[in-house]
């Protein structure tokens, strides 16, 4: 009898007070950001159209054949580069490209920057790339953050994950800040890690990791403060990569998908690549 009370007073809560907060969360969600929603029903928009033989792209039908010639290369592009970085690509972003600002604006949270990356608590995720944003370094630096988000989820990345490795690692595919040899070819790489054509981010002075954990501290700033933050955030996750390796990012995604703290696993893989364990 007790038993039996106990399971219709679970059932009340459930349907009083869990069944209307799961309905609700995505509706809210959706509802505070308009952008999402027309992410997600991109399909069904006048606006765009497929991009033919590239599955899961959207086009505006503003964009020229040239433009959309372009975007079609640079998506290889950037997805071998992902491959190359990553081991292999798990990440099924839907790509959408607005050539137009005003697009842009009303696909992107904020509509800055040359592209943004979209998820949904429940694992859809979406790109976006504006007028800057046909782009190979762009589409790299986007699918990167992707690949994150599909290995790990959205709860784990938000949760688990500092900013500044997610911005971080991005950087190290968007080669227009960073140098490819820190993991394409890390034995080339000069001692002064520098290169003139790179394109500049900050001064030399850099921010605390601790100061860059979450959305708000990395992008809370004012220009040269989020400039200083990408800047600290891809010297750091270069200076790890050259010690970790390449094959660290999947080894790191792969501890934190199982459970293992972050911090933890990102100073375990640096410390056993310093002092490797005597062959027996």
């Amino acid at each position: 009898m007790n038993c039996d009370r106990k399971a219709k007073v679970l059932l009340h809560f459930i349907r009083r007070y869990l069944l209307p907060l799961l309905i609700a969360l995505p509706i809210g969600f959706v509802w505070l950001y308009p952008q999402l929603l027309r992410c997600m029903r991109v399909g069904a928009s006048d606006a765009f159209q497929t991009l033919p033989g590239v599955p899961g792209v959207y086009v505006s039908r503003m964009a020229t054949v040239r433009q959309q010639t372009q975007l079609r290369e640079h998506i290889k592009t950037a997805r071998a580069r992902i491959r190359r970085f990553w081991g292999d690509q798990r990440g099924r972003a839907v790509l959408i490209y607005c050539p137009q600002q005003a697009d842009y604006e009303r696909y992107c949270i904020g509509g800055e920057g040359a592209g943004c990356s979209l998820g949904t608590p429940w694992g859809e995720s979406f790109l976006v790339l504006g007028p800057e944003g046909n782009n190979a370094d762009v589409m790299a630096h986007e699918l990167c953050h992707d690949e994150l988000f599909a290995r790990l989820g959205w709860w784990r990345v938000k949760q688990q994950i500092p900013v500044w490795f997610n911005e971080g690692l991005a950087l190290m595919v968007d080669y227009r800040f960073t140098d490819p040899a820190v993991w394409e070819q890390p034995g080339q790489l000069p001692p002064e890690h520098a290169d003139s054509e790179l394109m500049p981010l900050a001064p030399p002075a850099m921010r605390p990791l601790t100061s860059l954990e979450t959305t708000r501290d990395f992008f809370g700033g004012d220009y040269d403060d989020v400039m200083l933050a990408y800047q600290t955030a891809a010297d750091e996750v270069s200076r790890w990569l050259l010690v970790a390796g390449r094959s660290g990012v999947p080894a790191l995604t792969n501890a934190v998908a199982n459970g293992e703290n972050f911090g933890v696993v990102y100073r375990r893989l640096e410390r056993d690549k310093r002092n490797p364990a005597p062959v027996k």
